[in-house]
């Protein structure tokens, strides 16, 4: 009997051991750079991540979305709206009050990264995909100039646009 019980007991241990451990289930390797992405002066950093049967597409979707990251550090447009409602009905003790907030924030990014690079990608044991995209800041330096040159330009050919205007009336007093 006393072999009996001993074999019970292994295999009652080993079959509990089994179902604790396939109920733990797996752990993910999520890369360091992903949780605790680098800081630099020269660069701004985004991460993104995507887990996809096809792992060209979910490169491209992790990569979208670390760009998307950096492009709302870069600019971003925010739209807020707070609702925010109180009442009261009754009096003294017996008064009601009633109470309602509602906040909504919509956020829109739109601009160019041009030099913006893939600098670190991991494959985690799980098949997420895993990216760090960084864009250099001479490269946010160099299109804000751009930008800044392009409205220069809009705005003499505007003024030149107004003065050949203003001349052509002028002309026209004279007939």
């Amino acid at each position: 009997m006393s072999f009996i019980n001993k074999t019970s007991l292994q295999i009652i241990s080993f079959t509990t051991l089994f179902f604790i451990l396939s109920c733990a289930g797996t752990k993910t390797s999520i890369p360091g750079f992903f949780v605790n992405p680098p800081s630099n002066t020269d660069f701004i950093y985004g991460v993104g991540n995507a887990k996809k049967q096809n792992i060209s597409l979910a490169r491209q979707t992790a990569t979208a979305r670390a760009r998307s990251e950096i492009a709302s550090v870069v600019q971003v447009k925010v739209s807020t709206m707070i609702k925010d409602f109180l009442q009261e009905s009754g009096g003294g003790e017996n008064a009601q009050v009633l109470e309602f907030t509602e906040y909504v924030s919509k956020q829109v990014s739109s601009v160019a990264l041009s030099g913006c690079t893939i600098k670190e990608s991991v494959i985690g044991d799980d098949g997420m995909f895993y990216v760090l995209v960084e864009y250099p800041l001479s490269s946010l330096r160099q299109e804000a100039i751009k930008e800044a040159r392009k409205k220069e330009a809009l705005f003499n050919e505007f003024k030149a646009r107004q003065s050949f205007d203003d001349l052509e009336n002028e002309l026209n007093k004279l007939k």
